[in-house]
């Protein structure tokens, strides 16, 4: 008679193997809980998948506050968006509504896009004031920038290169 798996054995395996997929993908860059949980889905049970999640949230390694911070900070640095790009993002990645409203409540609109677009200005032509700001108006909406802060943006950003 064959030898029948203990189920329990089965979970047991089930969720090791669920904990250390999840340990690989966090070992690239720090992830959200839903987008772990969407990672794993269709190849481990509901339960391996929920205690993993329990586990790695317990040891500090998911934590959602946490990762959308540092989102937010990276974005700052290496890609400044706005923040109606970043807040898109983050739901996107799964991120409650209420951590990215507390992750974006000191944003700072008006330097983020001055870093945006500074670079990007110092590329254009200063032939024509019209399709500078133009363009980049353009380029900052792109980067999630709107209303007056974008409006101020091109401005300082002529101004400056205008008269160095």
């Amino acid at each position: 008679m064959p030898e029948r798996n203990n189920p329990k054995e089965d979970l047991e395996s089930s969720y090791l193997k669920a904990k250390n997929a999840a340990l690989r993908l966090l070992s690239y860059r720090s992830r959200s809980e839903k987008e772990v949980q969407r990672r794993l889905q269709g190849r481990f049970t509901k339960e391996s998948i929920d205690r993993t999640v329990s586990n790695l949230r317990d040891q500090g390694l998911l934590d959602d506050v946490s990762f959308a911070k540092n989102w937010r900070e990276q974005r700052e640095k290496s890609k400044p968006r706005g923040p109606a790009v970043i807040r898109q993002e983050l739901q996107r990645l799964g991120v409650a509504r209420e951590i990215i409203r507390e992750t974006l409540s000191d944003f700072d609109t008006s330097s983020t896009a001055y870093r945006a677009g500074s670079k990007y200005a110092s590329k254009l032509s200063l032939d024509n004031s019209i399709v500078f700001k133009r363009k980049l108006g353009s380029f900052l909406h792109r980067k999630g920038f709107q209303g007056e802060v974008l409006s101020q943006t091109v401005e300082r950003l002529w101004r400056e290169l205008l008269n160095p």
